[in-house]
């Protein structure tokens, strides 16, 4: 038998039977150009373990989860800044109406005034940390010449399933109907993330798009999409596995998790094909180890079934944690590999802003199709 962590945890934890995993740590299965960032060891996550394994007391994930957020960000506000960064405390969406939710805006200091597109970017985390610091949030929206939105949703040691959705809802509804007060165009909002940041964005977009909202497309990183694991899925072992994607998952969803009663605004995979009729355009970026990756293949299918602009990248030798993020996330040093996947990621971002690639003609066929069959 083969445990995740020693130590106390495993005494309800998860137990993986010999052969059920393949033990990808050793760098030769990694792209030789990312090869350098490939050997992490799996206990540099036990801290974040320790807040989503269902033998901590919640006590403890409270006390642990608030120190560590903290420290968070009281290294990002004494940090000097190259852009305004400004926070607001913004009201709860139609669905929880009474919690309010803190938004922060980020202005780079060179935008003429105009009304500025919008990178509303959710960083990542493991649904446990949300650590501002390790995403180049600044670079970007200096780089795309646009205002940052990002909203500080609640982790699953706060609250679970949908409050971190309803946190999204709230900072997007909040920014669409102050637009002219914050100086953006409404109609010109990109969403991104990496890791649980590509997760909540893609589900968070099912949501608004049952409110109405269409934003101008999505484009994500290593998101995870589905919380059933199927045959042939979740195959390695290393930082930020099969196994802690399921304890993540388990403690965000609760009683809810692997559950068809939940649906994409959960997990995206968790769509059907009409639920994505009408879906913004998205680019979805991925490596090859990440733990769901069959699942993400299945969602990307899903999109193309229902005739949304969608593209899907899958980088060979690498992992979730690998060092090709290092541009996109904080992580690790630039290479020649990692340079040429941001190219690419950068690239699509600005092609959401350049160009309306969505596809409102879809729906009115899908309509006009049902009217046809089934009459009024």
């Amino acid at each position: 038998m083969w445990e995740k962590f020693e130590g106390d945890r495993n005494k309800n934890g998860i137990i993986v039977e010999d052969g059920r995993m393949i033990d990808i740590t050793d760098p030769k299965w990694g792209h030789p150009d990312g090869r350098d960032f490939w050997d992490l060891d799996p206990k540099l996550n036990e801290g974040t373990a320790m807040l989503y394994s269902p033998s901590v007391p919640q006590e403890e994930k409270l006390a642990a989860g608030n120190a560590r957020q903290a420290s968070y960000m009281e290294q990002w506000w004494s940090t000097e800044h190259t852009c305004d960064v400004e926070k607001f405390e913004v009201p709860g969406c139609e669905e929880e109406p009474d919690t309010p939710v803190e938004v922060w805006v980020v202005k780079p200091k060179n935008l003429k005034k105009r009304k500025n597109r919008v990178l509303f970017y959710v960083v990542g985390g493991g649904l446990t940390g949300l650590n501002p610091n390790a995403y180049p949030i600044e670079r970007m929206c200096e780089e795309h010449k646009c205002v940052g939105i990002v909203p500080i949703y609640r982790l699953s040691w706060q609250a679970q399933y949908p409050a971190a959705i309803n946190d999204l809802h709230a900072a997007y509804k909040w920014m669409y109907n102050n637009a002219d007060e914050l100086g953006i165009h409404n109609d010109k909002v990109v969403i991104s993330g990496s890791s649980t940041g590509g997760h909540l964005g893609l589900a968070a977009a099912f949501r608004l798009k049952r409110y109405g909202y269409s934003p101008r497309g999505i484009v994500v990183v290593s998101a995870q999409t589905d919380d059933r694991e199927k045959d042939g899925d979740s195959l390695y072992t290393g930082m930020w596995d099969a196994v802690e994607q399921h304890d993540g998952l388990y403690n965000w969803l609760g009683r809810n998790f692997a559950s068809n009663r939940v649906g994409p605004e959960a997990l995206p995979n968790h769509a059907t094909v009409e639920d994505c009729i009408g879906f913004p355009p998205t680019f979805m970026y991925q490596s090859e180890m990440d733990p769901d990756i069959l699942q993400n293949v299945e969602f990307y299918t899903k999109l193309l079934k229902a005739h949304s602009f969608v593209e899907y990248h899958v980088y060979g030798g690498a992992h979730h944690s690998n060092g090709i993020w290092a541009v996109i996330k904080n992580c690790g040093e630039p290479n020649e590999y990692s340079t040429r996947a941001s190219i690419s990621f950068e690239s699509n971002i600005e092609d959401c802003f350049k160009y309306d690639l969505r596809r409102p003609w879809v729906v009115e066929d899908y309509k006009a199709a049902f009217k046809k069959k089934f009459g009024e």
